[in-house]
């Protein structure tokens, strides 16, 4: 069984979109893999009619969960959330945006049938033409970001910020996460790595969003990120506890 993790926050357009540009892909997948897919929606405080609207399709759909957070709290508190409901084997994290398309979800499966990696991470530097869509600005920050994880891993890893991923349950759930925002997915992907978790990374697409605006705080995040690498150090280094 395979749960699909997906946050919320202010989404109502593109919750609208699913039932042309999510649930069918999903569905043939599905039958196409002999895969049981769950789907868990975790709402963080939207203040639109994402809930409705959502609540309205898992009254349609056995395979739909929907989880709410009362106020905003973050991707990282509403990922935490839908992680701790799922009893599946494997788990999938995608934004609800659909910038990283849910027809590449065989792209995970694929890779990991055939390495069993404790996590499979989707990467748009993989290969070229698979940013072209992304704003320079947004471009330029994951660039620096990535390109400093790297150094401080010493890994050869690519792109250590996008959710898409899928994650075996049984070693995501093992980690002791602490991240509310955005940095979680650098957060998980940096402690599999210290750990000595596999992590194959394969080629996705990242595309412009389709409707409305992105939640991402430029300066916030770099602040959160630099805090991270600070982490990295503390653990990987100095061979300290993660947690100040």
């Amino acid at each position: 069984m395979v749960s699909i993790v997906i946050p919320l926050y202010n989404e109502e357009d593109n919750v609208d979109s699913y039932e042309v540009d999510l649930f069918p892909v999903i569905d043939k997948i599905a039958k196409e893999y002999n895969t049981t897919f769950d789907i868990i929606f975790v709402n963080d405080g939207s203040k639109d009619r994402t809930l409705e609207k959502i609540t309205a399709i898992a009254a349609r759909r056995k395979d739909v969960q929907v989880l709410n957070h009362e106020k905003n709290r973050g991707m990282g508190a509403a990922l935490k959330t839908g992680f701790a409901r799922t009893d599946a084997d494997l788990i999938i994290t995608m934004d609800s945006d659909l910038t990283f398309r849910p027809e590449d979800i065989p792209v995970l499966l694929t890779a990991y049938a055939r390495d069993r990696p404790e996590c499979v991470s989707g990467s748009p530097y993989l290969k070229t033409g698979l940013m072209e869509e992304v704003t320079p600005m947004r471009l330029f920050f994951s660039k620096s970001v990535n390109y400093m994880y790297r150094i401080l891993l010493r890994q050869p890893i690519t792109c250590v910020s996008p959710i898409f991923r899928l994650y075996r349950a049984d070693t995501l759930k093992k980690l002791d996460l602490e991240s509310e925002n955005f940095e979680i997915n650098a957060e998980i992907i940096s402690k599999y790595l210290i750990s000595g978790y596999r992590v194959v990374e394969v080629p996705v697409e990242l595309h412009r969003r389709r409707y409305g605006e992105s939640k991402i705080n430029i300066r916030r995040e770099i602040f959160n990120n630099l805090n991270m690498m600070r982490k990295i150090v503390r653990t990987k280094y100095l061979h300290r506890p993660w947690r100040s």
